[in-house]
């Protein structure tokens, strides 16, 4: 990877994900600029982090482009959500620099609909869907076996999302879906009783590889209406069944909407008929699985992103990879019920050789909207073990020695991961 040391990037977005952009920039020696609207950089804390942080609504993008031209920024970075990555493509475009997807490009993948027709065209299962335009008529809602879940058709972050259980909780959801799109366009599609699993593939000059397939364990707190992830796991038990099934069909598609470098993260449903996918991000995903590829594979995918936005190489490619860790490797998820944080605290777990990483997302003062998406996640702790009872002991350990409470004193954690969903989990 070529010197970067007399570069600046723009990283897009400067919350607590973004950290990881930062770090990751500055540890290649880059000059890094964050840049959103938020003049309070309590909530931006990426900013305080950087180099140089600018307070601008990042969806100007005409305007953030000529702050760009100004200050000589050589490149512009974003993940983590679609809206995110477009701006800072559209920015990229306008002063002239390299961007890994291209608009056409994300307006697909961010399109729940248009990627389901993709994924039939290059013979991968998709869920059954029932809902092709609103109002749905008397006869599609006649057609619906229930349960079905409702999602908006073009957002991210487990926003929207319900799962009915008949008619009258139909129409309340798709109009709650219809609000939160921004084409006003809605997901019907059955809903499938099985494993969530998470895949990431890295690409390099057209070179695709998978880097890592996680086993998602869902949450049942919000009584099955939002599908926060409470734990992912990989290896994936259904590893070869997925190579053999599925793999082959998700590198075709990608090859056949012209993608040649970058990140992609894709979502599926494991039951009795097959892998199922659903969802797609050309982006990075909020599970940060980068951190535990580079330590298996030694690749570094966020390096690899911004070294392309700087110089139009990945300057890496992904022939290390391999999918199947030498150890089980589990990222936690800890989610906060609504209120006003007052006290974090998790010093027990720091120090310890089994953790990988700990990313904070909230902190004293954070303000925690109960709404059943992103926005409510405090924690992602990553670890490592080489049996699955160690695994689970991890979890106790973590659950136990994890403290956030709000300004009363009260707890703010949602009911802790039940270990006994682990039990019998082999590859």
């Amino acid at each position: 990877m070529e010197s970067l040391s007399q570069k600046r990037l723009l990283v897009i977005s400067s919350d607590a994900n973004d950290i990881a952009f930062v770090k990751a920039a500055k540890d290649m020696g880059v000059y890094v600029v964050c840049c959103d609207k938020y003049t309070d950089w309590s909530i931006s804390p990426a900013k305080g982090m950087a180099d140089d942080a600018w307070d601008m609504d990042y969806t100007d993008t005409q305007a953030v482009a000529g702050r760009c031209m100004e200050e000589g920024i050589d490149g512009v970075i974003a993940g983590y959500s679609e809206e995110r990555v477009m701006a800072a493509c559209k920015i990229s475009q306008a002063i002239g620099s390299p961007f890994y997807a291209t608009e056409e490009q994300i307006g697909i993948t961010r399109n729940k609909r248009l990627f389901k027709r993709l994924c039939r065209e290059y013979g991968i299962m998709t869920p059954r869907e029932y809902c092709r335009s609103l109002p749905m008529t008397p006869q599609e809602k006649a057609m619906i076996k229930y349960p079905v879940i409702v999602k908006p058709s073009d957002s991210g972050g487990r926003k929207g999302i319900s799962i009915c259980k008949d008619q009258a909780q139909l129409d309340a959801a798709v109009a709650l879906a219809a609000g939160l799109s921004r084409s006003g366009g809605v997901i019907v599609e059955e809903y499938l009783k099985g494993t969530e699993l998470s895949a990431v593939y890295t690409f390099a000059d057209g070179c695709i590889s998978l880097s890592c397939l996680n086993d998602k364990y869902i949450s049942g707190e919000q009584g099955g209406t939002s599908r926060l992830c409470d734990v992912a796991l990989t290896p994936s038990k259904y590893y070869d069944l997925y190579l053999k099934t599925v793999d082959k069909g998700i590198k075709d598609l990608l090859r056949g909407i012209g993608a040649r470098n970058g990140i992609a993260n894709f979502q599926f449903i494991a039951d009795s008929d097959g892998i199922k996918a659903f969802e797609m991000g050309y982006r990075v995903n909020g599970n940060d699985d980068f951190k535990v590829i580079r330590k298996y594979n030694g690749i570094d995918f966020m390096k690899m992103l911004i070294s392309y936005s700087l110089t139009g190489s990945m300057g890496d490619n992904p022939e290390k990879d391999n999918p199947v860790f030498g150890q089980y490797a589990c990222t936690l998820c800890m989610y906060l019920h609504g209120g006003t944080v007052g006290k974090v605290d998790y010093t027990p777990l720091t120090g310890r050789a089994e953790m990988d990483d700990i990313c904070l997302l909230k902190q004293a003062g954070s303000v925690v909207e109960e709404n059943g998406t992103n926005g409510q996640k405090a924690m992602l702790v990553k670890f490592s073990a080489g049996t699955m009872p160690e695994i689970i002991d991890l979890i106790h350990f973590i659950q136990a020695n994890t403290v956030i409470e709000d300004r009363e004193g009260r707890n703010m954690l949602l009911t802790p991961f039940d270990t006994d969903r682990l039990t019998g989990y082999e590859r």
